[in-house]
């Protein structure tokens, strides 16, 4: 993403109305909002755009453009076979959980997630159950998470093929190399259901058109929240209608990459502008969504616990 400079924020009255702008306009973050040769179509949009961004002018200088596609999430998602799992007997074998996958880990039912990696399994034998390494869970702003021999843990697992809950004993704890665990083979796995993800809340740009209506200039707006299924996304002026399908593009960075997702989405529920002047929004639910780039929002969410 580009990076803008401090001597290049902008005022709204550095913004046109109603013509092409020839440069970008990006967010503090280098975020993306408005591409050269695009259009801010009225005053409401232009508010809209100071009251929930931060603009800077972005001129490009032989650089790739901002709105260049990147790299999207490991299509891993559609990894093996569907069946593996329809047997109901959900093992470490058919679950697709790899090292470097991302868990979620907590002491006890109710108390804070900690995060933490797996980082190796043992082989399995005769008389030895396969035991799963992970790294010691950490969560921002506490300290690491110290666990006994001996205790139960539960933990959550994002893999390529959903994600999953499960139980552990700690088997071992190690100090050298490093601080990690070692825990039990997994009892009772059960897969998560969709509504076991909340919304995240979150300020990221995203464009859109309503694909509904033959006007498909693409507008800005901000995800205020978002889950795997959806989001809210608050818009300067609400035209769209109940069940209107809207064309969305975003990006975000999780796992060490940029994903770019382009979708659609159908809007469920429209908040217009209240009587203080606060931004409509849309309620969205995503109708057509590549399944990596669903793994990679389940990420950008398990990034957060």
């Amino acid at each position: 993403m580009p990076s803008p400079s401090a001597s290049s924020r902008l005022s709204p009255n550095e913004v046109p109305v109603g013509e092409p702008l020839v440069w970008s306009i990006v967010g503090v973050d280098g975020a993306l909002l408005f591409e050269a040769g695009t259009t801010v179509t009225n005053l409401a949009a232009r508010s809209f755009l100071f009251e929930n961004f931060e603009p800077y002018k972005f001129e490009e200088a032989g650089a790739d453009n901002a709105n260049d596609s990147t790299q999207t999430a490991n299509a891993n998602a559609n990894a093996g076979s569907p069946g593996d799992e329809s047997s109901g007997h959900l093992t470490l074998d058919n679950i697709g959980l790899k090292i470097g996958a991302r868990l979620g880990l907590r002491a006890a039912p109710g108390s804070a997630m900690y995060s933490s990696r797996v980082i190796g399994f043992s082989t399995p034998g005769a008389r030895r159950a396969r035991a799963v390494f992970i790294t010691q869970p950490v969560i921002s702003g506490h300290q690491p998470l110290d666990l006994a021999r001996g205790e139960q843990v539960e933990l959550v697992a994002l893999t390529t093929r959903s994600v999953f809950q499960f139980a552990c004993t700690v088997d071992a704890v190690c100090h050298e190399p490093f601080r990690y665990l070692v825990l039990s083979e997994p009892g009772n796995i059960r897969r998560l259901r969709a509504r076991k993800f909340v919304r995240m809340t979150t300020r990221m740009p995203a464009h859109f058109f309503n694909a509904s209506c033959e006007e498909r200039t693409p507008q800005l707006g901000l995800i205020r929240d978002i889950s795997p299924f959806g989001m809210s996304l608050a818009v300067a002026e609400p035209t769209a209608s109940l069940d209107d399908r809207l064309r969305l593009s975003f990006r975000f960075h999780t796992d060490d990459t940029d994903v770019n997702i382009d979708c659609d989405a159908i809007v469920r529920h429209v908040h217009e502008v209240d009587a203080q002047g606060i931004n409509g929004a849309y309620g969205l639910e995503f109708e057509k969504i590549e399944p990596s780039q669903r793994i990679a929002l389940k990420s950008l969410m398990a990034e957060q616990v």
